[in-house]
């Protein structure tokens, strides 16, 4: 089959997110192993620097810091900043088709990481809590990726519009060989 002259082959556009997801994946892979450090870490993490938190924790209530804010609700926040990251990572690494997925890739997650450490590390303390705090960071890294995806796509569908009209409008200005 031959092509008249002046049928145009159009090569398709190239994917726009090639490079994002591979940075998303790198980014993704260096924190799951340090996530991994800190979570199977053999003793709680925050031991060797216990007694200084409390002693923040009770400077801090002296400088007039609200008591609600103590030792156990600096680890829930703790683990929801660790968990963040694990579901910005889900949210930019799984396809789209599959955004709630994503959601739920978090909170298992965090379950088997708390089973883990029941079943293995003596010194280390599974909680419910850990689960929950680790589920709503991952939930609101999963959301909060899922809108930049969504930014994102909007961003990357203006640019191609715009290469497409120019380029159609170049080949307009062209002049047409004689048939």
């Amino acid at each position: 089959m031959t092509l008249a002259p002046d049928a145009e082959v159009r090569a398709p556009l190239p994917r726009t997110s090639g490079v994002r997801h591979a940075l998303a994946l790198l980014l993704g892979v260096g924190y799951g192993v340090f996530l991994a450090f800190v979570v199977f870490w053999p003793s709680p993490i925050d031991q060797p620097v216990a007694g200084l938190l409390a002693r923040v924790i009770a400077e801090l209530h002296e400088r007039g810091v609200p008591a609600f804010i103590d030792y156990a609700f600096i680890e829930f926040a703790a683990n929801v900043a660790l968990f963040l990251p694990v579901g910005l990572f889900f949210g930019l690494l799984l396809p789209m088709r599959y955004w709630a997925l994503a959601y739920v890739c978090g909170p298992v997650l965090s379950a088997l990481i708390e089973l883990v450490q029941l079943q293995l590390l003596s010194q280390r303390y599974a909680t419910v809590y850990d689960i929950v705090a680790n589920s709503i960071g991952a939930v609101v890294g999963v959301t909060l990726a899922l809108i930049v995806r969504a930014v994102v796509a909007q961003r990357d569908d203006r640019v191609i519009a715009r290469h497409e009209a120019l380029r159609t409008r170049e080949e307009a200005s062209l002049p047409r060989a004689a048939e």
